[in-house]
């Protein structure tokens, strides 16, 4: 949690985990920064002018340049994508994601309006993939980055003849406007096929700047209509091949996008398919806490489609041996066999044995990681109190009755966590009165906060009071008791 903190040790321990994890995503990010900045400006050469020129002495510094200038906007572009997905631990991914998307783009762009005509630009390309695969945030200033590259190209490179650098300006203009009325017409939760309709109808929308900036150059031929049809063709064949490519890099990247989310929600899906016929229990509780989950998501401003995926998952560790666990247990319990520090082992280790599962059927690494998270380090307590109550002498170390972690690094792992602790906490026993009900919601979380499950993911308190609130709202109407008509005739 980051409001209200007192802890000047713990606000330390924070900054330099931020620095470190900063250090290691530059590392890794290098080479993508370097690669694709000088690729981009030397391909602008190779397309534009006489490529071998350039690197004659009169003209390799203004080369050299130009090479800069590609790292300098890929740096920038490294430090926006780090700032816009460093809280889900996502940053390398998404940035080579990013890097390698902004590369295809150019090259694209650059090959059809160099070689075919100056208004084929499909800038548009990246921002629908990114905004499906990261966020807007991202796909805004990649549009950016491109948009700073090819004026420069287009300014300071020595063009062909037939390529007008007014009509080059109007064609990165309009290519830019494109994209970034695609980014604020697009809504990352539409189905594939509204997502594809919405990509065609957008860039009729900027097509008349287009007709304006033909005539501000004083053209009143047919080319009027040709600089239309071909800025259109060029967003309309962006559109139709943005979803190959994201199903590749889905895989590729093995990325939780909301379409994949959606597939991965159907209770056709293998692993769900099996925990509801072999651990009924707990897949009647992964659908309620993903009930729970989504609300809370949407209340504080997390993708509820995530939040749903994982709680449908969370548990998925506990196919290992479902009997143990009490929700899918009639008469016999095997823990009355067992000692308490062997059935705390079967209790924990179904967060590591979920990890395990989760990664052979190549979940997303969110849901992967919300598997392992869930518990944190939280204490098993009714068994540590029971080896207490069996133990004759002395104290009992509280660690070898804990969850191994790690706790929570993200909001949705944390509120799944919040979710998960008091639906079964609920499911066990439901208070007789709302005031009654609101204070043991109130227990459950203030317990988790003084255990400091939180410390490590970026939830603020006024996170957990509106995941609260929205809890004691949304819980009742799931858990609510059916009237009997049968002792109403009587």
């Amino acid at each position: 949690m980051i409001d209200n903190v007192k802890d000047l040790s713990r606000a330390e321990r924070i900054k330099q985990l931020e620095r470190k994890k900063l250090r290691n995503a530059i590392l890794k990010c290098l080479f993508p920064m370097v690669v694709v900045g000088v690729g981009m400006a030397v391909y602008g050469l190779f397309v534009f002018g006489n490529f071998t020129e350039y690197f004659e002495e009169e003209q390799l510094a203004g080369t050299i340049g130009r090479m800069l200038l590609g790292i300098g906007l890929m740096a920038i572009l490294f430090g926006g994508v780090y700032e816009y997905t460093r809280s889900k631990n996502t940053s390398v991914r998404d940035y080579w994601l990013t890097a390698i998307m902004m590369l295809i783009t150019y090259v694209i762009s650059a090959s059809l309006s160099g070689f075919v005509n100056i208004y084929i630009m499909p800038l548009s390309l990246a921002t629908f993939v990114l905004i499906e695969l990261i966020d807007r945030r991202t796909a805004t200033l990649t549009t950016a980055a491109m948009l700073v590259m090819f004026i420069v190209t287009f300014a300071f490179t020595n063009r062909p003849e037939d390529i007008v650098l007014q009509e080059a300006v109007s064609s990165v203009v309009i290519g830019a406007m494109s994209a970034v009325l695609v980014n604020f017409l697009e809504k990352k939760h539409f189905s594939r096929i509204k997502y594809l309709l919405v990509s065609l109808f957008t860039p009729l929308i900027v097509q008349p700047m287009n007709v304006f900036l033909t005539l501000m150059m004083e053209d009143y031929s047919i080319n009027i209509l040709f600089h239309v049809l071909y800025a259109y063709a060029a967003s309309v064949g962006a559109a139709l091949v943005f979803m190959p490519i994201v199903y590749i890099f889905e895989s590729i990247f093995n990325i939780a996008d909301d379409f994949r989310l959606n597939e991965l929600c159907q209770l056709s899906h293998p692993l769900l398919k099996r925990l509801a016929s072999e651990a009924p229990g707990t897949f009647n509780h992964s659908l309620v806490v993903g009930n729970l989950a989504e609300a809370c998501a949407s209340a504080i401003g997390e993708n509820p489609h995530m939040a749903r995926c994982a709680a449908y998952y969370h548990d998925i560790g506990k196919l290992k041996a479902p009997i143990y666990f009490s929700e899918n247990q009639s008469t016999y319990n095997p823990h009355d066999e067992l000692i308490p520090e062997v059935s705390v082992s079967m209790i924990t280790s179904h967060t590591l044995f979920g990890e395990i599962l989760a990664k052979q059927n190549k979940l997303p690494k969110e849901i992967v990681d919300i598997c392992r998270q869930h518990h944190g380090t939280s204490p098993v307590s009714y068994f540590y109190r029971k080896a207490i109550n069996l133990k004759e002498e002395g104290d009992l170390a509280m660690d070898q009755y804990k969850y191994a972690g790690p706790k929570p690094q993200t909001k949705v792992a944390a509120l799944i966590m919040i979710a998960d602790t008091i639906e079964a906490a609920m499911r066990a026993y439901m208070p007789d009165t709302r005031e009654e009900y609101e204070q043991r919601i109130t227990s459950l979380i203030d317990e988790k906060i003084s255990l400091r499950q939180f410390d490590e993911c970026p939830i603020t308190m006024g996170d957990i009071d509106i995941i609260k609130k929205t809890i004691i709202e949304v819980l009742p109407s799931i858990h609510h008791s059916r009237i009997d008509y049968n002792k109403k005739k009587k």
